[in-house]
């Protein structure tokens, strides 16, 4: 896996450059083909990902159909370079509860979370860093909710 200058990338602009520096040692950039599957629902959250080429789509089942095959919600198509996902362990969540599958061939930056998590509190980042979290969770939602309201009522502005 190849490495890539982390601090190039948003998040990381609320870190220090010790902080970069340290995290730079375990972020590896691993590439993607088209349907692979990152991780699924219910796996150990053990990283977090940062897209910087290509496409990923976040999708959870439906209750009637586990499988993903025939009934499953898109809930974030990612796109956006140096866009995060898979950010669970960071909010004290375990296991994934999407499953990230690769909608182009992709690029994408892996970072073990514990270590990044325990980086950003040894040096008193936390507060910066999950206010950024909750910020894009809520544009998220936002954007979530905006494409709902359009599915229910195709003719509604929203």
């Amino acid at each position: 896996m190849e490495k890539v200058k982390i601090e190039e990338k948003e998040i990381f602009s609320l870190l220090t450059s010790k902080q970069i520096s340290q995290i730079v040692e375990f972020a590896n950039v691993k590439d993607f083909e088209e349907d692979q599957i990152i991780y699924n629902p219910q796996e150990t959250a053990r990283d977090l990902y940062i897209l910087l080429e290509g496409e990923v789509s976040l999708r959870v089942p439906s209750k009637k159909d586990l499988s993903f095959d025939n009934f499953s919600i898109e809930i974030e198509s990612i796109t956006n370079h140096g866009q995060l996902f898979g950010t669970n362990l960071l909010f004290g969540l375990n296991k994934y509860m999407t499953r990230a599958r690769v909608k182009k061939p992709s690029k994408i930056m892996i970072i073990h979370a514990e270590r990044f998590l325990r980086i950003i509190r040894e040096n008193r980042s936390e507060f910066a860093i999950m206010s950024y979290l909750a910020k894009v969770y809520f544009e998220r939602y936002i954007d979530t909710m905006k494409e709902l309201e359009e599915r229910i009522d195709p003719g509604k502005n929203v």
